[in-house]
């Protein structure tokens, strides 16, 4: 019984090793991609800007470097916005429907006032400024997803592969939820950096209702199970 046991927790010690260093190759591959694609990005956001402020505000603001210093303060502030967007509020689009839109445009013909065919949609107006700014917060946005890989990658290198498999047999042998001090006790690491080292792996679902503790999903459960060491060829 110990020798069967011992195998399976080198078989998951190896999956755990080899799922960490591929997801950090992954994570790492995607931080360089999101910031190789921020540059052109952040270039036209910034000359989109420039294009405003020296079209808007040519009276106000003469000279090219004050021009570039407006831009660059603009572009901040961008990123500052970006930080502290409502998402939620930004990706809920309303339209006014189609035959009110129509009668505006009719109107605003015949009386030779555009305006009022912006006065008749101004949700729809609405749902244009905010395609608007989630556009200007695709930069800043590719910036913080190449961040935020870049800290999986090193959560990732700084897993611990031995105490992860040690956790993740016991759920394996206990087929139901255990609790995160037992399987800290078990593992033999403290109860933080296991909940840190659990959630970046995909299949470890935390319970909340209770006492915090952890079960896997069938899929993962499976895979681990599943999982032979490679032979190494003498």
């Amino acid at each position: 019984m110990a020798k069967q046991r011992q195998k399976l927790i080198d078989r998951v010690t190896d999956w755990t090793t080899q799922f960490a260093q591929r997801q950090s190759r992954l994570s790492w591959l995607g931080c360089v991609g999101a910031a190789v694609g921020a540059v052109p990005v952040l270039f036209v956001t910034f000359w989109a800007i420039y294009a405003g402020v020296y079209v808007g505000f040519s009276g106000l603001i003469s000279g090219h470097a004050a021009r570039l210093f407006v831009s660059g303060v603009v572009l901040i502030l961008i990123f500052v916005g970006y930080a502290t967007a409502n998402w939620e509020h930004l990706q809920s689009l309303r339209f006014e429907s189609s035959d009110r839109l129509q009668m505006a445009r009719l109107a605003a013909y015949a009386t030779g006032q555009s305006g009022i065919s912006l006065l008749a949609g101004p949700q729809t107006m609405h749902s244009v400024v905010k395609v608007i700014a989630v556009t200007l917060l695709l930069g800043p946005g590719l910036v913080d997803l190449a961040l935020r890989l870049a800290g999986r990658a090193k959560l990732l290198r700084g897993l611990n592969a031995a105490a992860v498999a040690q956790a993740l047999v016991a759920l394996l042998e206990a087929e139901k939820r255990v609790s995160v001090e037992e399987l800290a006790t078990a593992a033999s690491i403290d109860a933080e950096r296991l909940m840190l080292n659990f959630s970046l792996i995909d299949g470890i679902v935390l319970l909340q209702a209770g006492e915090p503790a952890f079960t896997l999903t069938d899929e993962l459960r499976q895979e681990l199970l599943d999982h032979r060491v490679p032979q190494v060829a003498e």
